[in-house]
């Protein structure tokens, strides 16, 4: 029984697993890109000099606060899915978690060697880290993983596609009305 009911919710779990990490490594990057480019801000930059410059302690505690003041938006986002608004309590809890995501990782990036200078936060960073590298290499073995991976993938590629394909469209477009624009006004100047 135990075999036959892993064997039937193992597949689900793996892509869900799988949709997480790709949606994680997809919006990971861009995400540390648009912080980046926001810190470049005048008042911004300052700010973030004077969290990389921050003493060890000082550092940690600028690392927590996003997540803790965000915190109370991702309860409500639950609050609301659980009391008949779920698209609400969706949108709420995953702009919270955006958010909170793209704060953390500038904030990790700007105090990480402060952070690492703190003894039990270096011993878990390097545990979190090796339990993660361990699930990873798990998932990426599966099969299944591989499969929807794959999918998701091909999926990407057609988006990007798609996009490339609509660009030149509605670039042809815009110049077929540009140059019917030209060729009216000339015609009415004449």
């Amino acid at each position: 029984m135990t075999r036959r009911l892993k064997r039937l919710l193992t597949p689900p779990f793996i892509l869900f697993a799988a949709f997480l990490l790709w949606f994680w490594e997809w919006m990971w990057a861009p995400l540390e890109r648009l912080m980046a480019r926001l810190g470049q801000l005048p008042g911004l930059r300052r700010l973030e000099g004077w969290i990389a410059r921050a003493p060890r302690y000082l550092a940690l505690g600028c690392f927590i606060i996003p997540g803790a003041v965000l915190l109370p938006f991702k309860v409500a986002g639950l609050y609301f899915i659980a009391h008949g608004a779920p698209v609400f309590g969706l949108a709420t809890f995953l702009a919270a978690k955006v958010v909170g995501t793209a704060l953390v990782a500038r904030i990790f990036t700007l105090t990480k060697p402060q952070l690492l200078q703190i003894g039990w936060f270096a011993r878990a960073y390097a545990a979190v880290t090796a339990f993660r590298d361990r699930v990873f290499a798990a998932l990426h073995a599966h099969p299944l993983y591989r499969r929807s991976r794959a999918a998701l993938d091909a999926w990407r590629v057609h988006l990007r596609k798609v996009r490339r394909g609509l660009r030149y469209h509605l670039a042809r477009r815009w110049k077929a009305v540009y140059r019917l624009t030209l060729r009216r006004g000339r015609l009415t100047c004449c």
